[in-house]
């Protein structure tokens, strides 16, 4: 039993409760029997209530005549006879054709539908986990799940109509995958003036009897006995609301589902709708907000008015003005239905009794008329031609309409003559799309909310590893990808901006025009763009990623490497020949005395800047001037050997410096 009791330590009972009911299948066997009768009795009565007053607004009403104004449903009609005109004029189900026509290829593109986005600082492993998410999100709303496609094409179509259409997704253990199913509104039970993040949201379900035996011996539901005499292949009608119930007693709430019978109010199934996740606590343990996951996603075409949960289609818009077009079109037919086929008096003696005298089409009534001729006996009844101003108002009535409903003859389709510029015809599309493109962002929106549910059910129950086939290309996709939930995001592919081939086809165009040949601009990515807005299929064949340049040839980098080595050693060996030749020139001005006098006296010459006599070094006898050394540099010229030069250690004038400053250098 999950009864908590106050023993000191409540807030931790709470919590463990609270954690430990997210791994139940099926807390109904796990709470008491008066506890759950109780909630029964409760989620029936709630329901009845937000169904009451969605009746009240009438909303049920409306809902059900523009239904039956989309189908054309034919009913009996006795005025202002039997049988006569009963047009159901087709308004309402062509503005939901057209709608679908335009929509359904916009967002179900060929193989794409999602496309993945790395969030935060680029990186080519982001962007590539992302392309592979996108690929394998959109294999599974086509592939793997294929109700998915056939139920938007069908919600497209009902979707202008109600205004209203929900989707429901979730994973389904007993097929082992996710699946979505859709929802007309009539079978979600909110209350009228609800919010958008509404408490409490019944979605109403019918099973077969051998349906409902299936899930209670699989242990899915909790027993339930059922009217032994109802038609077996009557549905038995089950309430599945999504509710807040404080069940463990902390005074807060939590969000779960009940699934309920109808008619007996039997409490089959109790599942926690939050995770671990979702759950946020305070430093005393105790419960502060928990975030309940939504397995609805409403698709609105136009947000009610009146600011109610249920937003309007074009069943609610036309309906008076529909209904109008309706009559108009009957009393024309009607009116020319009496024209041709005349009714009247045949004279036999005038003999009238009071009363109404009522005619079909072609009827005649005898009457007694005395005397008279033949003409004078036969009286046709007084009726006009169908009246020209009706015609013309009921032109003005369906103008009108396709203002609304944006069904413009050359949104359709049809030309309005040979004469009209491309940039008119462009112009008077851009302008007529405006209600559509408006509605076409709101089911955008959604369903990107729908494919961060998707997301979210992928990274709780994706195998490691999963392999996909996408555009007959094997994929591979892992959990790992979905866990990083921070570094990326999922959003259609579709353009809420563009929603027709003439559209992309104007974008590629300016493209073209304006950037063909810019240099910031990389002409490949636009190629690319040009390409996808004219629906050309396996673009990447028809441009191949760049590939770098060849790797080079072993052989060319073994003769490069030795000839780097032999220069190398050819370099090593000059220098090595050049440090000799200077050691040897040393070695001999540092042994010879007089040689080593005439370089001192001559570097002493060039530092003072002028020529100086070079007194005799020892030469032999008779050589009186000695040796005359070369002349000095200009006055004023520095030192010819700059900063550096050659150090001599020995000699009379040992440790002093020539020809530079600082350091004894040579």
């Amino acid at each position: 039993m999950i009864d908590v009791e106050d023993d000191g330590e409540g807030a931790a009972d709470v919590v463990f409760d609270l954690f430990a009911n997210i791994k139940s299948p099926n807390l109904v066997f796990e709470i008491n029997e008066d506890e759950i009768a109780r909630l029964g009795r409760k989620v029936v009565e709630e329901y009845d209530l937000d169904l009451q007053s969605r009746q009240d607004a009438g909303w049920d009403a409306l809902n059900e005549q523009a239904i039956k104004l989309a189908m054309q449903v034919k009913e009996d009609k006795t005025f202002p006879w039997p049988g006569a005109a009963n047009i159901k004029y087709p308004l309402i189900t062509t503005a939901a054709i057209q709608f679908a026509a335009r929509a359904y290829p916009a967002i179900v593109d060929g193989w794409n539908v999602v496309k993945g986005k790395s969030m935060g600082a680029p990186s080519e492993e982001k962007t590539a986990r992302a392309d592979r998410i996108g690929q394998h999100m959109s294999w599974q709303l086509l592939e793997e799940m294929p109700e998915w496609e056939s139920d938007t094409d069908q919600m497209l179509h009902v979707l202008p109509i109600t205004g209203c259409m929900v989707r429901k997704t979730w994973f389904d253990p007993v097929y082992g995958r996710n699946r979505s199913e859709i929802i007309f509104p009539d079978k979600i039970v909110v209350n009228y003036m609800a919010k958008a993040d509404c408490p409490r949201m019944t979605h109403v379900v019918e099973y077969y009897p051998h349906e409902v035996m299936e899930r209670v011996r699989s242990e899915v539901w909790g027993e339930i006995t059922l009217d032994q005499n109802a038609d077996s292949n009557e549905p038995e009608v089950f309430l599945e609301q999504h509710r807040l119930w404080d069940m463990d007693g902390d005074g807060y709430p939590e969000p779960y589902i009940v699934t309920v019978h109808k008619d007996t109010a039997k409490v089959v199934r109790v599942v926690a709708r939050y995770d671990a996740d979702g759950v946020v606590m305070n430093s005393r343990n105790e419960v502060v907000a928990i975030e309940p996951i939504d397995y609805f996603t409403k698709y609105s075409f136009i947000p009610s008015m009146d600011g109610s949960w249920y937003p309007i289609g074009f069943g609610t818009l036309l309906n008076s003005l529909n209904e109008t077009i309706n009559a108009t079109v009957n009393q024309l037919l009607d009116a020319g239905t009496l024209s041709n086929m005349q009714s009247g008096f045949l004279g036999n003696g005038i003999s009238l009794k009071s009363g109404v005298a009522a005619f079909k089409p072609g009827e005649w009534k005898k009457v007694a008329v005395d005397g008279g001729t033949l003409r004078e006996n036969v009286v046709a009844l007084p009726i006009a031609q169908p009246s020209s101003v009706l015609f013309s108002l009921l032109g003005m009535m369906i103008d009108a309409a396709k203002d609304i409903t944006a069904t413009k003859d050359i949104l359709s389709g049809e030309t309005q003559g040979s004469n009209q510029a491309v940039g008119t015809t462009l112009a008077m599309i851009e302008q007529g799309l405006k209600v559509f493109s408006a509605i076409y962002k709101r089911i955008h929106r959604a369903l990107k909310w729908e494919l961060a549910k998707l997301k979210r059910l992928n990274r709780l129950y994706l195998r490691d590893e999963q392999y996909f086939n996408f555009h007959d290309v094997e994929g591979l996709v892992s959990l790992a990808d979905y866990q990083a939930d921070e570094e990326y995001d999922v959003i259609p592919v579709s353009d809420p901006t563009v929603v027709t081939d003439m559209q992309r086809m104007g974008r590629a165009q300016f493209l073209i025009q304006t950037f063909r040949g810019d240099p910031n601009v990389d002409q490949r990515e636009l190629d690319k763009r040009v390409m996808e807005a004219a629906g050309i299929q396996d673009i990447k064949t028809l441009m191949p990623e760049a590939k770098g340049p060849p790797p080079p040839d072993p052989k060319t980098i073994e003769a490069m490497s030795k000839a780097e080595n032999d220069k190398k050693k050819t370099d090593a060996d000059v220098v090595k020949t050049l440090a000799d030749a200077e050691a040897r020139t040393m070695e001999s001005i540092m042994t010879n005395p007089q040689l080593f006098a005439m370089v001192k006296q001559m570097i002493q010459q060039e530092m003072n800047g002028g020529p100086a006599p070079v007194s005799g070094m020892g030469g032999q006898p008779g050589n009186a001037a000695g040796v005359q050394g070369p002349p000095g540099p200009a006055a004023g010229a520095g030192p010819p050997m700059g900063a550096g030069g050659m150090l001599i250690p020995g000699g009379p004038d040992q440790g002093q410096g020539f020809g530079g400053t600082g350091q004894p250098q040579f």
